[in-house]
Order: structure tokens, then sequence, then C-alpha cells
């Protein structure tokens, strides 16, 4: 996903209000999204998708509920997500889509970093730590 700094610039930006941050994500991979919290509960989920047996707009709106109630594992890699929005009441942030972009909003300070090593784990740990330090550089505030 990510090769350089410049990428990474390019495609997150993290906004600070009070203790609360929000990332912006662009072109982040929805199905990326689904295998990282797939088995995670969500409140109040929206999801839209394409069937690809039937080639129809799917929606699912379930107030409790976690992505592995709908899909198996093995159908995330072919599912074409529309949009998604949601409420992760185990770790406290709120998420949705928004055209190309991912928007996780209200993120406590505390799990901030976590959220980022969750997002780019298939990066190296190293590459990882000096992304973090250069969306703190480039923070804004709202």
């Amino acid at each position: 996903m990510i090769n350089n700094v410049q990428e990474f610039n390019r495609l997150f930006q993290l906004y600070q209000k009070d203790n609360r941050f929000n990332l912006y994500i662009n072109d982040y991979p929805k199905n990326e999204f689904l295998f990282q919290f797939y088995s995670d509960e969500i409140e109040d989920l929206n999801l839209e998708y394409v069937d690809i047996t039937s080639n129809s707009i799917k929606k699912i709106h379930d107030y409790r509920a976690k992505l592995s109630d709908f899909f198996q594992p093995e159908e995330l890699p072919t599912l074409e997500i529309k949009s998604i929005s949601g409420y992760f009441s185990h770790f406290d942030f709120y998420f949705m889509t928004n055209e190309k972009t991912f928007v996780f909003n209200y993120i406590h300070r505390d799990f901030l970093s976590q959220l980022i090593d969750i997002l780019l784990s298939e990066l190296d740990c190293n590459f990882i730590s000096r992304l973090k330090t250069e969306l703190l550089i480039n923070l804004e505030y709202d």
C-alpha cells in the first residue's frame, strides 16, 4: 500500500480537536478494512456492497454486529464495498467512507498509535514508526 513517506503524506491526514483525533485516508482499500476488523463488534453498522452472484447492490443495517456475521473470510477479497460506516464501542471511535476517503472520527489519544499499527500492519514496524512521526508533524487542528 504505502511505498514511501511522500505517498503516505498524500494519503493520510490527521486532525486534532480537543483530546480526540480524526484521521482521513485517501484510497484506503475497503477490503483491507474488512480484514482488519472482521471479528470486531460494530454498532450502527451501515454497509452497502455489490452482490457478485446477482450483480445487485445489497444493504446491511444492523444495530450491533460483526462483519463475520455476514461474510466468510474467503469472500472478503472479492467483495466490492460501496460504503461502510459504524462505531466501534470497544475502541471508542466512529468510521465512515466518503467516496474514496476513509474517515476515522473521534479517536482517543491513547488508541491513535494502535489504530495506525492496525491499518498499516503489512508494513515494517520501523517504517510504521517513521510514518507515525510524519503524521504528527503534519497534524492540523480543527
